[in-house]
């Protein structure tokens, strides 16, 4: 898999570009796009994700750690 440039601050990110910014594959991506589990633009037939959703969606995968058990 080839890194994608990183979009500039003012655009959003293209699915290769999503994709490198979460280290998954563009087919995880879209995924989640056609399981409607990230929010996303539909540009004609291009799918456009904001940073600030990418964001999002990490933040409600993170799983806090455990403290350990004596």
């Amino acid at each position: 898999m080839t890194r994608a440039p990183r979009p500039t601050a003012l655009g959003p990110f293209s699915v290769e570009q999503a994709a490198a910014y979460l280290n998954v594959s563009p087919r995880f991506i879209r995924r989640l796009v056609s399981e409607r589990r990230i929010p996303h633009l539909k540009i004609g037939r291009l799918v456009r994700i904001r940073p600030d959703d990418l964001e999002a969606y990490a933040e409600l995968c993170l799983r806090p750690a455990t403290q350990p058990t004596s």
